[in-house]
Parts: structure tokens; C-alpha cells; sequence
């Protein structure tokens, strides 16, 4: 019997897909994809201590704002989140394989 892994996005994908948003958003300074399990599968901006810690943080949020809108909206699916401070915000999409996260400047 053949086991299969999810698909893991290649550094290459990764790296364009970097180029379109800071292209487009200048404001980004890091980037991260996560796995659905809340692990960095890649990162861009910050140290890999950090895309760890930060990996961690998001799955929390994302895990419980994902239980919010089923019950909330009935059986809604989440697509984007969006957080603002007054240092920067926190930009969330996830996918089925990853979840795309970038940080931006206020």
C-alpha cells in the first residue's frame, strides 16, 4: 500500500509567490507558509525561531476563528483574516495545503 503526503509547496512556488505580494504590497516584510498542523514549511523576514513562534500563534487563532464562523454563520468556511495594530498587521489565508501568512508596516 502507497501512502501519500499532502503537497508540500516547493521553494520556488514560494519565492514567486513572495515576489507577486511584496510587488504588489511593499509594505510586506515577511512572509510564512504554514502547514494545516501549524508547523513553518517556509519563511521569508524572520528567523526560523521566529516563523516557529509565529507558526504556533496563527494555528491557535486560526484553529478557534475557524470554530467561530461555523457557529457563527452556520457552516460558513473562513477565507482571509485580517489584523491590524498600530505596528504593522497580520495578513492570514489559508488553503488547503498551507496556510499563506505575511506581516506587513504600518
Amino acid at each position: 500500500m502507497v501512502t501519500t503526503m499532502a503537497a508540500v509547496p516547493k521553494r520556488e512556488v514560494f519565492e514567486r509567490i513572495i515576489q507577486n505580494i511584496t510587488s504588489k504590497f511593499p509594505d510586506v516584510y515577511a512572509a510564512l507558509f504554514i502547514s494545516p498542523e501549524g508547523f513553518p514549511i517556509n519563511s521569508w523576514g524572520v528567523t526560523l525561531e521566529r516563523a516557529e513562534e509565529i507558526s504556533a500563534l496563527l494555528s491557535a487563532l486560526i484553529g478557534k476563528t475557524k470554530e467561530i464562523i461555523r457557529q457563527v454563520k452556520q457552516g460558513g468556511e473562513m477565507q482571509f483574516i485580517q489584523i491590524q495594530s498600530s505596528l504593522g498587521g497580520i495578513r492570514i489565508a489559508p488553503m488547503d495545503e498551507f496556510i499563506l501568512v505575511t506581516m506587513t508596516k504600518s
